[in-house]
């Protein structure tokens, strides 16, 4: 502004002058002058008019952890020299939730300028990307104009599956086609690995040729198998998430789910999911690897938005379940109420698992202490895992 004050209070002379005095002389120099404003303007006008801008984002499947490159593409269509552009991303800014450094370039006709940046998607999400904003300005510094591009690209990063070695499996099925972790189940017709003798290992799993051969103990170990089938329950009751502004247990429980969906599918064992999208009750199923990208599109759009309390959603979605199905039930909270229903789907002869999220940190989420001792007189697992707690760790090393 301070530089354009010189410019106005000569104007302003220029047309008092012309007024008081009037001729040919006075008004041909506020011609004159009005045309050192106004060509200045034509000028950025046609410019913004022209400029072309293009944003290319990667074509392929994109995860959280992610490393992607966004290429910008600024064409100045003109035959006008572009004395000042200064160039804002708010595309990067949508994805990383920072501010990035301002560009400031200078162009010269028909130039063509091209940049990149390089982001790290922390997290899983579908994202409008917005726009490009530039700012032009004419050599003078009298005129800054800005336009905004939008983009109509859209991006959808999906969470990343943790790989599980293992995980509570109860079969329907005692000599079924699917591999389950319980030993009751064992198919002693079938083989499946054979390792050095540990202690503990039974007296029956000795494989007693080859381990005279060997002259060393060998066991043999058997494949587990059984018809089994699983159904995940999510509690995305809105009202469990209030304190949840950074969406970190929301994210928590999205890498859960998945893992646990995806360690199912990699057996082979069919597995249902049932969570809430507002007042719309979600039911996603799969089979086998080709049905996990349902789920990946599903759970890259999850949100904490559930209507309907947990407990009576719960409820209305197990009429049809068959006896000894696995339900396993993920929640920010587990109270009296909650352990009651876990207790009342055993009676039914289900076999439930609560696995329960919490943020100490932020103080959301929560047990009441008289639930989990409950669950244990009834034999109910119950996993408890806080934000900062590693999913592999606490999935594997408890296991039933």
């Amino acid at each position: 502004m301070k530089k354009k004050i010189p410019f106005i209070i000569l104007f302003i002379i220029l047309l008092s002058y012309a007024l008081l005095v009037g001729g040919t002389m006075p008004y041909f120099l506020l011609y004159t002058y009005s045309l050192f404003f106004l060509v200045p303007l034509i000028h950025i006008l046609i410019i913004l008019n022209k400029l072309n801008i293009t944003v290319k984002l990667p074509n392929k499947s994109l995860y959280a952890g992610d490393e992607i490159t966004i290429d910008y593409k600024i064409d100045n269509n003109t035959f006008f020299h572009i004395p000042y552009l200064e160039i804002h991303s708010h595309i990067s800014k949508k994805l990383t939730k920072k501010t990035p450094e301002k560009i400031i370039k200078s162009l010269r006709p028909h130039e063509l300028y091209t940049y990149n940046e390089t982001i790290d998607l922390k997290r899983r999400g579908y994202y409008e990307l917005g726009t490009v904003e530039v700012i032009i300005s004419d050599v003078f510094g009298i005129y800054s104009l800005r336009k905004k591009y939008s983009s109509k690209t859209s991006l959808l990063v999906y969470p990343e599956a943790i790989e599980l070695s293992n995980f509570t499996i109860n079969s329907v099925e005692q000599m079924g086609e699917l591999s389950i972790e319980d030993l009751i189940f064992q198919d002693r017709s079938r083989i499946a690995n054979l390792r050095d003798f540990r202690e503990g290992d039974s007296i029956k799993s000795i494989h007693w040729k080859l381990s005279a051969k060997l002259d060393d103990i060998i066991i043999k170990e058997y494949e587990k198998r059984g018809d089994a089938q699983v159904i995940i329950f999510v509690n995305n009751y809105m009202e469990y998430f209030k304190k949840d502004m950074d969406r970190q247990l929301e994210d928590k429980i999205v890498d859960i789910s998945l893992s646990i969906i995806n360690y199912y599918i990699n057996q082979n064992i069919p597995v249902y999911f049932y969570t809430q999208n507002n007042e719309e009750i979600i039911q996603l199923e799969g089979h086998d690897s080709s049905d996990l990208k349902g789920f990946l599109e599903f759970l890259a759009r999850f949100k904490a938005n559930g209507n309907i309390k947990f407990n009576n959603f719960l409820m209305g979605n197990i009429d049809n379940l068959n006896k000894d199905m696995t339900i396993i039930i993920i929640t920010p909270v587990l109270d009296k109420s909650m352990g009651t229903l876990g207790i009342y789907l055993k009676t039914k002869g289900l076999k439930p698992l609560f696995i329960l999220a919490l943020d100490r940190e932020n103080n959301i989420g929560y047990l009441e202490s008289s639930v989990d001792m409950g669950l244990k007189e009834e034999g109910i697992p119950l996993y408890l895992l806080d934000y900062h707690t590693s999913i592999k760790e606490a999935l594997e090393g408890k296991n039933g």
